[in-house]
């Protein structure tokens, strides 16, 4: 087993910055230019277009509402990738969706965040049949986003970054499903192990609290690796944030992309040998087991490290604090 997560959380905050506020706009700024590079880089493999000539042909074909289109998905203002902003807007796609909306990159073939509002009274009086039709996105040119065979015999998940339990119509469910609102998910043991309970805890947060607003997405580094003839990055950690906008409370947790041994963990999965993250020497096991508690993360340290401002027109002070206000059990 690997080592612990708190290690592993401690080495992200050593490691990108997260010392002082001074050294980690310097740090976050190093990565986030290394992880353009390494995502330039695999947009030119295989003699496809450069970047900004890629870019520009998918920005020109982009369907997608653009960006501010649904202000009820994220009514704190639409989270803002800081940095290098206008070449990432100018690849991304800006989708509204019914019960969730998020910007899509069309580098990583991947959402950069996917955000709703959950309102407790809807979450917890409306149930819509789950219905697995997985698709492309109609809104986003194909070349731009990952295909089905991307994930076949993978050993991921098409990971959901806006639960299909949080949809409220059948509409909604069928649009849950869009490729868009997809990342390559080790599944045994973290899609369908923790990160569901987390989906599940937050659901019942809504309903406590009356309404909650919930940013999710992927994290990528150095060492990320890609799958599929599409070239779709595949995370090594996922973040999901939360905030009440009632109290101005928030949370955040940062998970590592493998299997993670909780004591509901039954067996765990050999894994596919061509993606060690996936495999069961690689399992996350926190020392013994673990549980939600080990991931919690102050907000303002994904924001730093992710380099985006997820809630842009307001200030939130307990984005600096651990979640203190939260009740996971």
């Amino acid at each position: 087993m690997k080592k612990s997560i708190k290690s592993i959380i401690v080495g992200l905050v050593v490691s990108f910055g997260f010392i002082s506020a001074s050294s980690a706009g310097l740090v976050s700024n190093f990565l986030a230019q290394e992880a353009s590079k390494k995502i330039n880089e695999s947009i030119n493999k295989k003699g496809n277009p450069n970047p900004s000539q890629q870019a520009g042909q998918f920005y020109q074909q982009r369907a997608g509402e653009g960006k501010g289109a649904c202000p009820q998905h994220y009514p704190f203002g639409v989270p803002v990738v800081n940095g290098n902003n206008e070449k990432v807007e100018r690849r991304s796609f800006f989708v509204c969706e019914q019960n969730y909306a998020l910007q899509y990159d069309s580098s990583t073939k991947t959402p950069l965040w996917v955000s709703e509002v959950l309102i407790g009274s809807q979450q917890k009086s409306t149930f819509v049949e789950r219905v697995d039709n997985f698709m492309p996105n109609p809104k986003v040119p194909q070349p731009a986003q990952a295909t089905l065979a991307d994930f076949r015999n993978s050993g991921f998940d098409r990971g959901h970054m806006a639960p299909a339990a949080n949809m409220l119509n059948e509409r909604a469910m069928e649009e849950s499903f869009y490729l868009t609102n997809m990342v390559p998910q080790v599944g045994p043991n973290m899609n369908r192990g923790i990160w569901a309970e987390l989906e599940g805890i937050v659901r019942k947060w809504s309903v406590s609290r009356g309404k909650v607003i919930v940013v999710s997405g992927p994290i990528f580094d150095v060492n990320s690796k890609t799958m599929g003839s599409s070239d779709v990055w595949i995370p090594s950690y996922l973040y999901k944030v939360v905030v009440d906008p009632n109290t101005g409370d928030s949370i955040g947790f940062i998970m590592p992309n493998r299997q993670i041994i909780t004591r509901k963990t039954k067996s765990v999965d050999n894994g596919n040998i061509l993606y060690p993250q996936t495999q069961a020497i690689n399992a996350e096991n926190c020392s013994r087991v673990c549980t939600l508690d080990d991931f919690i993360v102050p907000v303002a340290k994904i924001e730093d490290f992710l380099g985006i401002d997820f809630f842009p027109a307001v200030n939130i002070p307990s984005k600096a604090q651990k979640g203190q206000m939260w009740h996971i059990n």
